[in-house]
C-alpha cells in the first residue's frame, strides 16, 4: 500500500472502532432519550463508514499514488497552520467575553478572508451566514445557551 489515502483510512478506521468501543462502555438510551453513548457510537459508526469508503476508493484508483515520505516532504504552509490554531484558542477565550454569536462571526470572516486567502465580501456573506446558521441552530432550534458576551447579543 504506497497511497497514503489507504493509510489514513485505515488510521481513521481504528479511530473509529476505539470510538465505538469506549463509547459501547456508556449507556445508549433511545432516539427519544439518548444517553451519553448516543452520539459516540454514531459518529465512531459514521466515520468507520468514511474510512472504509477512503480505502476502497484509493484501492481502485489508478496509477500508484503519493507515498507518505513524499506527503511529509511536501512543504507545510506554517504560518497558516499556526496562525489557524491561534484563532481557534482566540476564538474559545473571547467567546465567554464578547459572545457566540461575535465569535463565530469574526473566527469564519478571519479563515475565510487569510486563511483561504479569499476576499473581503465573500469572507464577510459566509461569517454571517455561518455565524447566523449556527445561532439558528444552536440557540434557536436546541435551545442552547451560549455566551451572549458583554453586549448581550
Amino acid at each position: 500500500m504506497r497511497k497514503t489515502d489507504q493509510w489514513g483510512g485505515i488510521v481513521f478506521l481504528i479511530v473509529s472502532v476505539c470510538i465505538c468501543w469506549g463509547s459501547a462502555r456508556l449507556p445508549y438510551g433511545n432516539v427519544h432519550d439518548p444517553g451519553p453513548g448516543f452520539l459516540p457510537l454514531w459518529i465512531g459508526i459514521v466515520l468507520g463508514m468514511m474510512s472504509i469508503a477512503l480505502i476502497v476508493h484509493s484501492s481502485l484508483q489508478k496509477g500508484k499514488g503519493r507515498t507518505l515520505q513524499e506527503v511529509l516532504a511536501q512543504k507545510i504552509r506554517w504560518v497558516k497552520v499556526v496562525s489557524t490554531v491561534v484563532a481557534l484558542i482566540l476564538y474559545a477565550f473571547l467567546m465567554d467575553y464578547v459572545g457566540f454569536l461575535i465569535t463565530t462571526f469574526l473566527l469564519i470572516a478571519y479563515l475565510i478572508r487569510f486563511i483561504d486567502l479569499q476576499p473581503w465580501k465573500k469572507a464577510i456573506g459566509w461569517a454571517v451566514a455561518g455565524s447566523v446558521g449556527a445561532h439558528l441552530i444552536f440557540n434557536v432550534w436546541l435551545q442552547l445557551r451560549l455566551p451572549k458576551g458583554f453586549w448581550g447579543i
